[in-house]
Parts: C-alpha cells; structure tokens; sequence
C-alpha cells in the first residue's frame, strides 16, 4: 500500500490574509442571522479609529476592525502575532481535534464579544454562543481550503425569506435532469451546492404547492442525488469530509442510499485523520434501521447490489469494532448484530453470506477449510473468549446446522 503524505500543512500568512479577507467578506454579506456581529465589527471599527485619532495616527476613515476579531478568535493580542503560532490547517486535523478547535474558536469570539460589547453601548443577544458557533462553522477561519456550502445555506435560508426560492427552483431542475440522464456531465460545484441548500431549507410554503406537489419537486430531489454523488466522487472532493457533508445533506433529506455512503466515508474512504469507526458505527446503525422500517423498502435499493453493498458495509464496520473491543457486553451485543444481519440477508437471497454465516457458527466443517474464510474464524476465536457470546454462538450455530446439508463435493 502506498503511503499517504502527511506532512502538515501549516498556517501561513497567504491563508492568514485569505481568512481575513473572508471573514470581512462575510460580515458585510447582509445575512440576516450574523447582524450583530456586524455591527459589532462596524462599531469596533469605529472605536479604534477615535484610538487611533487620539494618538495622532489615524487616516481619514476608519479602517475595518476584522483583524483585531480575527486575532481574538485565533487566540492571540495582535493580528500580527499570527503567523508566530505553529498552527495547522484543519484540513490535518482528526476529527475530533477539528471539533474541538471550532468549539475553542466559537467560545474566544464569544468571550471577546461579550468583553467588548457594553464599552460600543451594545447588548449582546442570549444566543451569542450558538450565533459565534454557527458563523465559526461558515468562516472556517483556519482551513486550507474552506467549504461554501454552510455559506450557500445561509444565503438559501435569505432566499427563502425573500421568497425567492421557487426561482431557484427554476433555475436549477433543468441542469440537474440534464446531468441525470448524461454520465459525462459534472456540474459546477455551485449547482449542485445551491441545490442542495434549497432541498435543506424549503419547505411547502417557501417552494409553494405548485412545486412542492408535484412530481417535478421529487424528480429533482433524485436527479440531485445523482448529480450530487458524482461531484462527491471527484478528485477534488474524494476522501474529503467536504464530500461527507454533502452525503449528510441527501442523507437528511431522505436519501438512505446516502447514508450509507457516509458510513462508508468514515469506516474507509476518508484520509486516515478524519477515519472515525465510532462515526461510521453510529451512522450504520440508524441507516440499517431506516431501511428495515421504510415501506416496501427505499426505492434506491431496489438492485441487489446497493442492497449487498448494505450488508457488507453493515458486517465490516461491525466486525471492525468487535476486533478493538474487549467491553464482554459489547461482544455480545456485535456478536448478535453480526450473526442477525448475515441470517438476515441469506433469507433475503443472498447466498454469499451463508458461508459468512458458517464461518461464524461452525469454522470446524471441513468445506469451509482453506476457502479464505480465515478473518471469520479468527473472530469466532475471539467470541469464544466471551461466554455469553459464546453461548449465543452455539445456539444459532444449532438451529443453522439442523437443516444444514453441504454442497456436493465433486
């Protein structure tokens, strides 16, 4: 296996100027929900220009107080003590760390806001923290590379609020049919990005019944899946959680094939840092919950692959998280799901998991010897290990042998 690069990439001051500028740009953009942090910044502006006159060293207007914000968020006194704190991009962070540090970010824009608030005669709102946490999460101000996607949200949610959103609608449904029925065809990013920001926030008044009635409202919803997945898949996306966040959004709008494919993400596709077995875990669960409870079963797993693909993704992250368990009523737990799903998607027809079953229950057949099922056996090793696990092995193993007649040898 070739090795990744992980060399980090550090905070330097071309991406401390871009975080700057982005972060001006962002605060005079007219969102709605971020007012007071603009006008915060407007009148901290203000303030530093009447400083700056009293010292005798200020210009004819005032200039903009976003890196005095910038620096208290990062941390530090001065804008240009920045670029002296050995940093990395969030890009090579672990997950964890990265929710961690935004958390850290939100709560130093809080505190300097709330510090600062009464001296420009303002009153913070009771909300401050969600509102710092919200507009942390659009900034990104310590990424390489940031996702526009919150930002295309916010200006959904202003669209909708302008009542604008049956024209976007209207300009995106024909791109996105376009792309369903053309393989070759990837969409700009911002497409695809509008579009799903529009699928997050509308709903039927803000579309209107005569969109959101008909079928050319779900019709777009599944040519965005297509064309969504397929800008997913790119070189620039692939193995970035920025791909992740847009499974999430299918995923939340009731695409449960999607859901599937964040579990995926997270079990093997992302780059090591942002792997999570614990996320991709969690995430399996409520997608195989979702597909037992859907009526008839979701449409998108009609084929028998997308079906298998389930199971399979469904045992390995299950079998994953029993390897690196020693927790006995966890064993029992994993072991239970493991055997349930593959005696579940044998009844469903799939014959492949009946030696996976097999293996499990009863490595000691001889026709199951030398068949590569070693990885099978050497977990029922472990679970042997765990008596109750064990028993449950046994007692299934007993119903599966009862009826169990090998296929002929030839």
């Amino acid at each position: 296996m070739q090795k990744t690069n992980v060399t980090p990439r550090l905070y330097t001051n071309d991406l401390i100027t871009r975080a700057e500028k982005r972060l001006r740009a962002l605060l005079h953009a007219g969102y709605q929900q971020f007012c007071f942090l603009t006008e915060f910044e407007h009148k901290l502006s203000e303030a530093e220009h009447e400083q700056r006159k009293a010292k005798g060293i200020a210009g004819k207007s005032a200039l903009a107080a976003t890196k005095t914000i910038m620096a208290a968020t990062l941390g530090c006194e001065r804008f240009s003590e920045l670029h002296k704190q050995p940093l990395t991009v969030d890009e090579h962070l672990g997950g964890t760390e990265l929710d961690q540090r935004l958390a850290h970010q939100a709560s130093l824009l809080c505190a300097f806001i709330s510090k600062n608030s009464s001296g420009l005669g303002m009153v913070t709102p009771p909300s401050l923290h969600e509102l710092c946490t919200d507009f942390i999460d659009m900034w990104q101000p310590t990424a390489c590379t940031p996702d526009e996607l919150t930002q295309t949200i916010h200006r959904a949610l202003q669209a909708k609020a302008a009542g604008e959103l049956p024209d976007w609608f209207a300009r995106h449904a024909r791109p996105l049919e376009s792309a369903c029925w053309n393989e070759d065809l990837l969409l700009p990013k911002t497409v695809v990005y509008e579009a799903l920001a529009m699928l997050k926030v509308a709903d039927r008044e803000s579309m209107t019944p005569a969109i959101w009635n008909t079928m050319a409202w779900h019709q777009m919803r599944e040519n965005l899946g297509i064309a969504a997945s397929r800008l997913a898949k790119t070189e620039e996306f692939s193995k970035t959680i920025r791909a992740v966040k847009i499974l999430e959004l299918l995923w939340e709008s009731g695409i449960i094939y999607a859901g599937l494919q964040v579990a995926q993400m997270y079990h093997h596709v992302l780059t090591p840092n942002r792997l999570s077995l614990v996320r991709a875990d969690k995430v399996i669960d409520k997608v195989f919950v979702q597909f037992l409870t859907s009526p008839n079963f979701p449409p998108v797993f009609i084929t028998s692959e997308s079906e298998a693909a389930l199971f399979e993704t469904y045992i390995s992250v299950k079998i994953d998280v029993l390897r690196r368990t020693e927790d006995s009523g966890k064993i029992l737990r994993l072991t239970q799901q493991i055997i349930d799903l593959v005696v579940y998607a044998k009844g469903r027809g799939f014959k492949e998991f009946a030696d996976c079953a097999l293996s499990i229950l009863a490595p000691w057949l001889p026709e199951l010897q030398n068949q590569g099922n070693e990885e099978f056996f050497a977990l029922r090793d472990k679970i042997s290990r765990y008596p109750k696990a064990e028993a449950y092995c046994q007692y299934m193993a007993n119903l599966a042998l009862s009826n169990y007649r090998p296929a002929a040898q030839h």
